[in-house]
Protein backbone atom coordinates (compact mmCIF):
# COMPACT_ATOMS: atom_id res chain seq x y z
CA UNK A 1 0.00 0.00 0.00
CA UNK A 2 1.65 3.66 -0.75
CA UNK A 3 2.54 5.20 2.06
CA UNK A 4 1.22 9.20 1.12
CA UNK A 5 -2.79 7.41 1.15
CA UNK A 6 -4.50 7.38 4.65
CA UNK A 7 -5.53 4.27 6.02
CA UNK A 8 -8.51 3.59 8.48
CA UNK A 9 -7.72 3.35 12.32
CA UNK A 10 -9.27 0.38 14.17
CA UNK A 11 -12.65 1.34 16.05
CA UNK A 12 -11.92 3.01 19.22
CA UNK A 13 -8.76 4.55 18.05
CA UNK A 14 -7.20 7.72 16.26
CA UNK A 15 -5.46 7.72 12.96
CA UNK A 16 -1.21 8.47 14.06
CA UNK A 17 0.39 11.85 12.06
CA UNK A 18 4.15 11.52 12.28
CA UNK A 19 5.07 13.49 14.99
CA UNK A 20 1.97 14.16 16.94
CA UNK A 21 0.19 12.11 19.61
CA UNK A 22 -3.23 11.21 19.25
CA UNK A 23 -6.04 12.09 21.78
CA UNK A 24 -8.11 9.39 22.37
CA UNK A 25 -11.40 9.74 20.51
CA UNK A 26 -13.09 10.28 23.89
CA UNK A 27 -11.76 13.40 24.55
CA UNK A 28 -12.23 14.79 20.93
CA UNK A 29 -15.86 13.53 21.42
CA UNK A 30 -15.55 15.90 24.40
CA UNK A 31 -14.67 18.56 22.84
CA UNK A 32 -16.98 18.24 19.97
CA UNK A 33 -20.10 17.65 22.01
CA UNK A 34 -18.67 21.28 23.68
CA UNK A 35 -18.49 23.01 20.40
CA UNK A 36 -21.83 21.89 19.86
CA UNK A 37 -23.58 23.00 23.35
CA UNK A 38 -22.04 26.37 22.95
CA UNK A 39 -23.09 27.18 18.97
CA UNK A 40 -26.69 25.77 20.91
CA UNK A 41 -26.24 28.78 23.63
CA UNK A 42 -25.68 31.21 20.83
CA UNK A 43 -22.55 31.78 21.53
CA UNK A 44 -21.42 30.34 17.88
CA UNK A 45 -22.99 33.14 16.21
CA UNK A 46 -26.59 33.97 15.08
CA UNK A 47 -28.39 34.73 18.11
CA UNK A 48 -27.20 37.56 19.85
CA UNK A 49 -26.38 39.39 16.20
CA UNK A 50 -28.06 42.52 14.88
CA UNK A 51 -29.05 42.84 11.81
CA UNK A 52 -26.04 42.76 9.12
CA UNK A 53 -24.44 40.22 11.04
CA UNK A 54 -22.97 42.97 13.70
CA UNK A 55 -22.47 42.11 17.39
CA UNK A 56 -25.60 43.39 19.55
CA UNK A 57 -24.77 45.04 22.76
CA UNK A 58 -25.30 42.90 26.08
CA UNK A 59 -28.36 43.27 28.12
CA UNK A 60 -27.26 44.62 31.26
CA UNK A 61 -28.58 42.92 34.77
CA UNK A 62 -27.97 43.85 38.27
CA UNK A 63 -28.98 42.52 41.18
CA UNK A 64 -28.90 43.72 44.81
CA UNK A 65 -26.66 42.24 47.18
CA UNK A 66 -25.65 43.28 51.05
CA UNK A 67 -22.27 45.18 50.70
CA UNK A 68 -19.73 43.21 52.72
CA UNK A 69 -17.08 45.43 51.46
CA UNK A 70 -18.16 48.94 53.25
CA UNK A 71 -18.34 50.47 49.95
CA UNK A 72 -22.00 52.22 50.26
CA UNK A 73 -21.14 54.04 53.92
CA UNK A 74 -20.40 57.33 53.60
CA UNK A 75 -21.45 60.27 53.07
CA UNK A 76 -24.41 60.07 49.87
CA UNK A 77 -22.38 61.05 46.98
CA UNK A 78 -25.63 61.84 45.37
CA UNK A 79 -27.84 64.50 46.79
CA UNK A 80 -30.54 64.77 44.17
CA UNK A 81 -32.41 62.61 41.59
CA UNK A 82 -35.24 64.22 40.23
CA UNK A 83 -37.81 63.91 36.65
CA UNK A 84 -40.28 66.08 36.16
CA UNK A 85 -42.05 66.08 32.46
CA UNK A 86 -42.23 68.78 30.64
CA UNK A 87 -44.99 70.92 28.77
CA UNK A 88 -44.16 69.14 25.28
CA UNK A 89 -44.40 65.72 27.19
CA UNK A 90 -40.55 65.25 27.69
CA UNK A 91 -39.40 63.95 30.60
CA UNK A 92 -35.77 65.79 31.79
CA UNK A 93 -33.63 64.03 34.94
CA UNK A 94 -31.29 66.43 36.59
CA UNK A 95 -29.72 65.94 40.40
CA UNK A 96 -26.96 67.05 42.45
CA UNK A 97 -23.81 65.10 42.84
CA UNK A 98 -20.91 65.22 44.83
CA UNK A 99 -18.64 64.28 41.94
CA UNK A 100 -15.67 66.64 39.96
CA UNK A 101 -16.65 68.78 36.85
CA UNK A 102 -16.75 66.66 33.59
CA UNK A 103 -17.69 63.21 35.49
CA UNK A 104 -19.89 61.17 33.00
CA UNK A 105 -22.68 59.65 34.29
CA UNK A 106 -25.77 58.22 32.25
CA UNK A 107 -29.61 58.58 33.04
CA UNK A 108 -32.13 55.44 31.50
CA UNK A 109 -35.66 55.45 31.92
CA UNK A 110 -37.27 52.18 32.19
CA UNK A 111 -40.91 50.70 32.94
CA UNK A 112 -40.71 49.11 36.43
CA UNK A 113 -39.46 45.74 36.39
CA UNK A 114 -38.33 46.41 32.83
CA UNK A 115 -35.11 45.81 31.53
CA UNK A 116 -35.29 47.72 28.29
CA UNK A 117 -34.83 51.62 28.77
CA UNK A 118 -37.31 53.89 27.61
CA UNK A 119 -35.57 56.50 27.19
CA UNK A 120 -31.78 57.53 28.29
CA UNK A 121 -28.89 60.41 28.34
CA UNK A 122 -25.48 60.80 29.04
CA UNK A 123 -24.87 63.62 31.38
CA UNK A 124 -21.77 65.61 32.72
CA UNK A 125 -21.51 67.08 35.53
CA UNK A 126 -20.95 70.39 36.16
CA UNK A 127 -21.14 72.58 39.45
CA UNK A 128 -22.15 69.27 41.10
CA UNK A 129 -25.18 69.18 39.45
CA UNK A 130 -26.35 67.28 36.42
CA UNK A 131 -29.25 67.77 33.63
CA UNK A 132 -30.15 65.45 30.98
CA UNK A 133 -31.82 66.76 27.63
CA UNK A 134 -35.80 66.55 26.88
CA UNK A 135 -36.03 63.06 26.90
CA UNK A 136 -38.46 61.22 24.28
CA UNK A 137 -39.34 57.63 24.03
CA UNK A 138 -39.53 56.01 20.27
CA UNK A 139 -42.61 56.93 19.50
CA UNK A 140 -42.78 60.67 21.02
CA UNK A 141 -43.24 61.14 24.74
CA UNK A 142 -43.54 58.94 27.51
CA UNK A 143 -46.87 57.73 28.66
CA UNK A 144 -48.05 58.93 31.39
CA UNK A 145 -47.33 56.50 34.65
CA UNK A 146 -44.55 55.16 37.12
CA UNK A 147 -40.80 54.60 35.78
CA UNK A 148 -37.70 53.16 37.19
CA UNK A 149 -34.90 55.57 37.07
CA UNK A 150 -31.16 54.81 36.89
CA UNK A 151 -28.09 56.87 37.65
CA UNK A 152 -24.88 54.84 36.52
CA UNK A 153 -21.37 55.86 36.06
CA UNK A 154 -18.32 53.87 35.59
CA UNK A 155 -14.96 55.54 37.16
CA UNK A 156 -12.21 53.79 34.66
CA UNK A 157 -10.47 55.43 31.07
CA UNK A 158 -13.26 54.35 29.06
CA UNK A 159 -15.87 56.64 30.60
CA UNK A 160 -13.78 59.35 32.58
CA UNK A 161 -11.27 61.84 31.03
CA UNK A 162 -7.81 61.35 32.64
CA UNK A 163 -8.45 64.85 34.68
CA UNK A 164 -11.65 63.78 35.92
CA UNK A 165 -10.17 60.69 37.26
CA UNK A 166 -6.83 62.07 38.50
CA UNK A 167 -9.59 64.88 40.59
CA UNK A 168 -11.23 61.28 42.29
CA UNK A 169 -7.90 59.63 42.71
CA UNK A 170 -8.96 56.68 40.19
CA UNK A 171 -12.22 56.52 42.30
CA UNK A 172 -11.44 53.84 44.76
CA UNK A 173 -11.48 56.20 47.65
CA UNK A 174 -15.62 56.91 46.73
CA UNK A 175 -17.50 55.68 49.53
CA UNK A 176 -21.16 56.32 49.94
CA UNK A 177 -24.78 54.13 48.95
CA UNK A 178 -24.61 53.21 45.02
CA UNK A 179 -20.91 52.90 45.19
CA UNK A 180 -19.81 49.26 43.55
CA UNK A 181 -16.87 47.89 42.10
CA UNK A 182 -16.83 46.11 38.47
CA UNK A 183 -15.65 42.96 37.80
CA UNK A 184 -12.55 44.54 36.98
CA UNK A 185 -11.83 46.22 40.46
CA UNK A 186 -12.97 49.33 39.45
CA UNK A 187 -15.12 52.10 41.37
CA UNK A 188 -18.79 52.14 40.08
CA UNK A 189 -21.93 54.36 41.06
CA UNK A 190 -25.48 52.65 40.50
CA UNK A 191 -28.60 54.25 41.96
CA UNK A 192 -32.31 53.75 40.90
CA UNK A 193 -35.19 55.49 41.99
CA UNK A 194 -39.05 54.82 41.27
CA UNK A 195 -40.69 58.27 39.66
CA UNK A 196 -44.24 58.68 38.35
CA UNK A 197 -44.35 60.92 35.68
Amino acid sequence: MPRDLPTRAAPGRTQAQPGRTPAPLGFTALVLAGGMLLMLAGCGGGAGHGPGGEKAAPELSFERLPDTTGLSRGAAILESFEASRMSSGAVRVSGRIRLPDGTKLQVAIKQPGGRVSMAMAQVFVQGERFDTPPLLGENGPLPRGKYHLELLGHFDPDWQSGDVLRAMGGGLALRGPGITRARDGRAALFLTREARL
